[in-house]
Order: structure tokens, then sequence, then C-alpha cells
């Protein structure tokens, strides 16, 4: 089942986080919660648990005549990898971002995250280049 996700899911949320290798306890995270402003943050659910979740980030482009929206987070409980968890929450952000009226949905994703990249080109997605950043903090 795939849903909103919900204050009370951020010891679940954060707990995936740090399996993303991003980690963070849940008071972290329930502040985080509160500034995703138009943002969706969606869970998947298995047996009323929460074992994975995707980020959703709608913004303007100058490039395209519609937004572009961004795959901001996604991540699967490592129990839980295969068995079409991500796939759903990925078809579940490609809906809202058609429903927002997006033209591109693209993710960014680090180079040593190999099974990912091989993941999102089985959902649809193809690779199209590089991400550069700076941390500012």
């Amino acid at each position: 089942m795939i849903r909103d996700a919900r204050a009370g899911d951020a010891a679940a949320l954060a707990r995936l986080l740090g399996q993303l290798g991003y980690p963070a306890d849940a008071a972290a995270v329930a502040r985080r919660l509160e500034t995703l402003g138009d943002d969706r943050l969606a869970v998947a659910e298995v047996g009323g648990r929460v074992v994975g979740f995707a980020q959703l980030h709608v913004s303007p482009a100058i490039e395209y005549d519609g937004a572009a929206a961004k795959l901001a987070a996604l991540v699967v409980d490592e129990e839980h990898r295969g068995a079409g968890v991500g796939r759903a929450l990925v078809e579940a952000m490609e809906a809202e971002a058609r429903t927002r009226g997006c033209v591109l949905l693209f993710v960014t994703t680090a180079e040593r995250r190999a099974g990912a990249h091989a993941f999102y080109e089985r959902v649809g997605l193809e690779y199209t280049g590089r991400r550069y950043a700076k941390r500012l903090g």
C-alpha cells in the first residue's frame, strides 16, 4: 500500500534513511517533515509496516513547457528489495508528477550505487549525465 507520510512515520523514515547512508534520528526526521512544503512524501507499507518511501519535488523549468519533477529520495528496506516496492513507489511518484503537469521526471544518484542505477533503468529512467555538488554546511 502506498500512502502519504505522516508525522508518526518519523522513526521508520529515520531507520530507512540510515540504510541509505544518511543516519538521522526520529526527532530530526519529524522536523524535516514539517519543512517539505509542496513536496510529496509517500511511504510503502507491507503488513502495516513502513518498508519504503519516496519524495517528489516539483520545480518550474525554463528548459521545458512544463515543470520538472525530481525523485528527491527513494529507499526500500533491505529486506523488501526486489519485491516490487520500489517500482510501486516510482509509479506513484510518476503519476503524481503527471497530475502536477510535469513533463520530466528525473533522479540523481551517487556513482557508487550500481544497484540503484540498474533499478532506475528497469523502471524506465535513462542515464543522461552527471551531477556535481558542493556541501554548503
